[in-house]
């Protein structure tokens, strides 16, 4: 069984308690009861169990921190971090976003076909030239985390980032991204100032999108990059950046003037 498929399966099976030890010690014990019931076959499918049996338990014994679930329709969440879209207005572009920043609201239906999630849609300009041009929607992590304060918080003990996605991208790249961020807000635009000159850390989720929904699982430290132009005196250690987290952004960019349909939900650190 491949881990796609055992993951697939946990988050079909939706086990209550999964997190307990009591749950944790009873799965173990059961799929290595399996394993050594096929023990003395001739084909040895122990040991070919083995790989897929630790791989489970692991993800059976897997915290998460939800940073939002989407289930109250609110555009906040929990801890009073809220989600908002933008575009490359402030530098003359002429992408557009929907909902506007100020107006943000949730959709229905989310993952599952229940609650909400958070739907963008949108059309990339053409102004700024050739893979300048962009859009996206961000969620800040907590109340502090946005002007005036621009506080960070320290998440370097998670080792990344899992949520639902679906939509429809025609043309461009679509972004996950993990800015580094400072304490200083910029007044004129109500963000906090970048550390990098946004040569952010990223990962291309572009072929995570589709008509269904899937999961996205990104590892902080294995699967992103800062990109190739990032400046020498812009260049950061991965711990270094989730020791302060302000936000967490998905940007489309490169459309050259096509759509993008995209939709997202319980978003976790694991």
């Amino acid at each position: 069984m491949k881990e796609k498929d055992v993951i697939k399966r946990l988050e079909e099976a939706k086990l209550e308690g999964i997190e307990t030890p009591e749950s944790m010690k009873h799965i173990k014990k059961t799929l290595m009861a399996a394993a050594y019931a096929k023990r003395e076959k001739k084909d040895n499918i122990f040991f070919k169990l083995a790989p897929t049996v630790a791989f489970v338990f692991a993800a059976a014994v897997m915290t998460y921190f939800v940073v939002d679930n989407m289930n109250d329709g609110a555009k906040f969440n929990k801890r009073g971090g809220y989600w908002s879209t933008y575009t490359d207005a402030p530098e003359g572009g002429t992408s557009r976003v929907w909902p506007p920043a100020e107006e943000f609201v949730m959709s229905q239906p989310g993952y599952g076909d229940t609650g909400y999630a958070v739907r963008i849609t949108g059309t990339s300009g053409t102004a700024l030239g050739l893979n300048y041009n962009y859009l996206g929607v961000v969620v800040r992590f907590d109340e502090k985390s946005q002007c005036p304060k621009c506080q960070g918080s320290d998440i370097k003990k998670y080792s990344g980032i899992r949520f639902k996605v679906k939509g429809n991208i025609t043309s461009g790249r679509l972004f996950f991204i993990l800015p580094y961020e400072s304490g200083e807000c910029i007044p004129d635009r109500m963000t906090c100032k970048s550390l990098t000159g946004y040569a952010d850390y990223e990962k291309d989720i572009t072929a995570d999108v589709t008509p269904e929904w899937t999961t996205v699982m990104i590892n902080f430290r294995l699967d992103m990059k800062q990109p190739f132009w990032a400046a020498k005196d812009a260049v950061v250690s991965m711990d270094k950046v989730l020791e302060s987290v302000h936000l967490f952004k998905w940007q489309y960019k490169n459309g050259n003037g096509r759509p993008i349909d995209l939709w997202i939900d319980d978003v976790e650190l694991y």
